[in-house]
């Protein structure tokens, strides 16, 4: 499973005894043995290759949950790969087609470092099946006119091109995004 996106999908940065704390979460944030993971977050945090399954930092993801959730209905082996970067935007840094003069080209950079993992997993003679991606959308592409008008155009683009970089034309894509009133204030419904 791959996951990428902004500052939700990086992870909250949060007291992991906190975490603890809150049943749903309980033992969550512990390292999962059985379950790749490479990961590159912000522009401070990367795997050498592959590891298990752990918080970076601690900032933790909908992948902790995920893969836990996912271990519980199956035994299959399992691989995740992330690359995240919060205050990010779909029309500038995630653009697959290099975005603009300051984009930080993140959609290269997750192709670079699927396609060194899965090299690396076909060299140790296994064999995967990329399943979805996980994609999190924060507000930055929500603050500018023009942004907002060409977003369902760039995300229609962001998926074909993953699809087609790939080689997985059936692909499937899970969005979410942040709720209309976020803890800042700010209504986003309008957008």
């Amino acid at each position: 499973f791959l996951f990428a996106g902004q500052s939700n999908m990086e992870g909250a940065d949060t007291d992991p005894k906190l975490v603890e704390t809150f049943p749903p979460f309980r033992n969550a944030l512990k390292p999962l043995e059985n379950v790749r993971y490479s990961y590159q977050t912000g522009a401070d945090h990367r795997s050498e290759g592959w590891t298990d399954l752990q918080i970076v930092g601690n900032n933790f993801g909908p992948e902790i949950t995920f893969a836990r959730a996912f271990r519980r209905q199956s035994k299959d082996p399992l691989a995740l790969i992330k690359d995240a970067w919060g205050g990010t935007t779909l029309v500038n840094d995630w653009a697959p087609d290099g975005g603009g003069e300051k984009s930080r080209k993140l959609y290269q950079r997750f192709i670079t470092q699927i396609r060194d993992r899965l090299a690396e997993l076909k060299k140790q003679g296994l064999t995967y099946k990329i399943e979805a991606l996980m994609w999190h959308q924060g507000e930055n592409d929500m603050f500018n006119e023009q942004y907002m008008a060409d977003y369902g155009k760039n995300l229609n683009n962001f998926i074909q091109k993953w699809r087609d970089e790939l080689d997985a034309p059936e692909l499937k894509f899970f969005i979410g995004e942040l709720c209309t009133k976020t803890i800042w204030g700010m209504d986003l419904r309008p957008r």
